[in-house]
């Protein structure tokens, strides 16, 4: 067992050596503290360093490591690997620095009970070679007037709460939190927008209209709505359940349901958790699916299969590409407030990408 351990934590240091010679990727840090606090973002120091049974010289890049839970005194640790790997280590370093809403901050590694880290993108802004154009981690205002990836947003009003990865963006009903302007052509043929949300309505019922309306895309130069997706009980035209609109047509889960519970969506009961959602499209097809359908949606990595209407719309023919558009979180003012949500939600690390990508981490 032990020699399976050493062989597979030898794996993952020898990609150090790679991970090294490109541009440092930016690390989330959530860390709980002895005194009870808990401390979110950027972790700043580039190197953990220390001792393990199987290395005495052990010097972990960040980017690698998932957690580290301290369990006792004089840096003593479990340290879990993104690979899986767990192994007890010595750490030597004597403080942390993380960035955070208060400034950077130098915290003693004593104060420390466990650190929980996650890599993001290190695409440079404006695009990257592996399909991401847009990263917005919604950690902060900053975070939407100057995203991690692709163009700036505005920042209306909202709060940020503790989100799935760092901070979140709290949304309520009728409000107008974030807008970002993607220009023509941003979007193309083929692409993905994913995010995290939570609900935040107490009420089990879901109501009719968006409840919650989690997405919408208008046209920037008409402000006509063109792209959702809603949790609802009925949308006015029978469909219910997850609804989705798109430029090549719409689906729902549900058809003609009138008294529906969350619960009925979320069948491990957990509808108030943190959950993954993407909208795929390919004008070509999505390859891959039965059918070959030019749109899809995926609720936590799963397909949502189509009820009521279907996704091919004879009279739909524009495209993503031949136009610009806007994301408004969680609406566009110029828009029938029939299209903003009704309940609030959390969201968070919002992507785009310009394919249409099928796997996603849901971790």
């Amino acid at each position: 067992m032990k020699q399976t351990l050493i062989l597979s934590t030898a794996a993952a240091l020898v990609a150090l050596a790679a991970i090294a010679k490109e541009t440092p990727p930016t690390i989330s840090a959530t860390a709980a503290l002895k005194d009870g606090s808990t401390v979110k973002g950027e972790f700043l120091t580039r190197k953990i360093s220390g001792t393990a049974f199987f290395k005495k010289d052990l010097a972990l890049d960040p980017a690698i490591v998932k957690s580290i839970a301290f369990t006792g005194t004089n840096g003593a640790a479990k340290v879990e690997l993104t690979n899986g790997d767990r192994f007890a280590m010595t750490i030597a370093n004597d403080a942390f620095t993380l960035r955070s809403l208060l400034g950077e901050l130098k915290v003693p590694r004593a104060s420390f009970r466990t650190i929980s880290l996650s890599p993001r993108s290190a695409s440079a802004k404006g695009g990257s070679t592996d399909g991401l154009i847009f990263h917005c981690t919604f950690d902060d205002a900053k975070s939407i007037t100057s995203p991690a990836t692709g163009p700036a947003g505005k920042f209306m009003t909202g709060n940020f709460q503790e989100g799935k990865v760092g901070n979140a963006l709290m949304t309520v009903p009728y409000t107008r939190h974030a807008a970002f302007e993607l220009p023509k052509g941003f979007l193309k043929d083929a692409g993905c927008v994913e995010f995290w949300a939570k609900i935040l309505k107490q009420s089990p019922s879901v109501g009719a209209g968006g409840d919650p309306r989690l997405l919408v895309l208008s046209s920037a130069d008409t402000h006509e709505f063109l792209c959702y997706i809603d949790i609802v009980s009925n949308d006015g035209g029978g469909n219910s359940g997850f609804s989705l609109n798109t430029w090549f047509g719409g689906k729902s889960s549900i058809n003609g349901m009138s008294y529906l519970r969350y619960s009925d969506l979320f069948p491990l009961g957990n509808w108030r958790d943190w959950h993954h959602y993407a909208l795929v499209w390919d004008k070509a097809g999505i390859a891959g699916l039965p059918g070959s359908p030019k749109a899809a949606l995926l609720v936590d990595g799963k397909l949502v299969t189509s009820a009521g209407r279907g996704f091919e719309a004879t009279n739909w023919v524009r495209t993503p590409s031949n136009i610009p558009h806007v994301i408004g979180i969680t609406c566009d003012p110029a828009m029938d407030p029939e299209r903003n949500t009704k309940s609030p939600f959390l969201i968070d690390e919002m992507k785009i990408w310009d394919y249409s990508k099928m796997e996603f981490d849901l971790q």
